[in-house]
């Protein structure tokens, strides 16, 4: 047995298996050794993991899915992003937050509806619909989510003309298609890091009162990269 062990070992450690825990936890990863005392060696992304045979339900090779993540039910994603392009102030980032609460129907789709706070030339609370599909349930997968909504406008617009009165100030429509990669934190967790096109129409009245009164709309197109990261809580 102890002739066998090294050359096991080696073979075992040239392929991915997950390790099912007595605890219920789900281990992934490569094997670097397996000692005389049946204690194994696991390395992945986060690091060197030694686990005693007390410890191990059983193992399986070459199966990186997490049969363990939730399957459906209730969740909540909240998010941070940073939206970069070139406005009226030059080249500068804008805050994104974000709360969606929603549904997820299976380990790959995800909907809810959602809202938030963002700031442009004035802050406003988009209000919006999501979507999310995750390619596969392992550890690290890629998804892609389309968010479409309305911005509702929380200050007054400025006046930009000595001869002019803002009267009214508007919202407008926002989508943001984004793709990115999910991380499982545990069974009923995952973290989402993103990149994006964030859409965002605004737009205000202004009334003149020189040589006559009129009035004239003013629309403005926001067009912006999305750096997003998020936290989905199943």
């Amino acid at each position: 047995l102890f002739l066998v062990l090294p050359e096991g070992s080696a073979a075992q450690s040239r392929s991915q298996v997950a390790v099912y825990l007595k605890s219920g936890d789900v281990v992934f990863g490569k094997i670097l050794s397996l000692d005389s005392l049946g204690n194994y060696r696991i390395s992945n992304d986060c690091g060197i993991t030694q686990l005693s045979p007390a410890e191990i339900d059983h193992i399986v090779k070459g199966n990186l899915s997490r049969t363990d993540l939730r399957k459906n039910g209730y969740f909540n994603q909240s998010s941070i992003a940073l939206l970069f392009g070139e406005g009226q102030d030059g080249f500068q980032p804008i805050p994104s937050l974000t709360m969606v609460n929603g549904w997820q129907w299976n380990q790959k789709i995800f909907t809810g509806f959602g809202l938030g706070y963002e700031h442009f030339d004035r802050g406003v609370l988009p209000l919006f619909a999501e979507g999310m599909y995750i390619f596969s349930n392992e550890s690290f997968a890629p998804f892609f989510s389309f968010r479409i909504g309305y911005s509702f406008p929380l200050e007054d617009q400025e006046t930009t003309e000595y001869y002019a009165a803002v009267s009214e100030t508007y919202g407008g429509i926002n989508l943001s298609p984004e793709a990115g990669i999910s991380i499982a934190v545990g069974s009923k967790s995952l973290f989402l890091i993103s990149i994006g096109y964030h859409y965002q129409e605004l737009s205000y009245k202004e009334t003149y009162n020189m040589w006559g009164s009129y009035d004239k709309t003013v629309f403005t197109n926001y067009n912006r990269i999305s750096v997003r990261l998020g936290f989905i809580f199943q």
